[in-house]
């Protein structure tokens, strides 16, 4: 049977019980907001903004780009071929909305916690290498990590169970103490099914009433 997430087994993090915290990164370090980003490049614009979306974050593209099996100019020319007048928006959505991402305060506040009490840390997310890349060049934070596998790389996504055991087996994890934070409750669920522990972000203050 699937193992419980973590605090709902424990009131605070077990630390002994924990050697590797494996962190996502959108939606727990870093974010974006699509209409707003949107909003910036497009102000006023808002039918325009629907159908850029229909064509990127909710078309299989996006997966795809996030996968590696289409590179970002790949999947853009991809996006916009049943529409050539939306070629230059998404163009400028796929590209440009790294300007507008923002910290996850308390995701990043738990990733130093961690790092404090002596954790081995690591990235497991769904993410294109060149957004990931700008991450690493432009946060210091991502400096604390000891490892990680970015979908893009290895050419998997989450929630399949082969990118977690790709993590684990490259790092020589010990995966009964190794714990993982998402904003996404399949992903939690794919790491429960892989004998992780988990904790899903779902809602605010639910990482930092947890990890103290």
């Amino acid at each position: 049977m699937p193992r419980r997430m973590i605090d709902t087994l424990y009131p605070t993090m077990p630390w002994d019980e924990v050697d590797n915290v494996v962190f996502d990164i959108g939606g727990v370090l870093v974010e974006m907001d699509p209409r707003y980003v949107l909003s910036r490049l497009f102000p006023g614009e808002e039918a325009l903004w629907e159908r850029v979306l229909q064509h990127t974050t909710r078309s299989p593209y996006w997966q795809m780009m996030d996968c590696g099996t289409l590179r970002l100019d790949e999947a853009i020319e991809a996006m916009a071929e049943n529409d050539r007048s939306l070629l230059e928006p998404i163009r400028r959505f796929v590209m440009g909305w790294p300007e507008y991402r923002y910290i996850v305060e308390e995701g990043r506040d738990a990733l130093y916690t961690c790092k404090q009490h002596g954790k081995k840390l690591y990235i497991l997310s769904n993410y294109t290498v060149e957004h990931y890349e700008r991450n690493v060049r432009e946060y210091d934070f991502f400096g604390l990590f000891d490892g990680g596998v970015i979908s893009s790389r290895v050419h998997m996504l989450k929630p399949r169970l082969d990118i977690y055991r790709c993590l684990a087996d490259t790092y020589g994890l010990d995966v009964k103490r190794t714990m993982f934070i998402d904003d996404n409750p399949a992903n939690i669920e794919a790491a429960l099914l892989s004998g992780w522990h988990g904790l899903c972000f779902n809602r605010p203050g639910r990482l930092s009433r947890f990890i103290v």
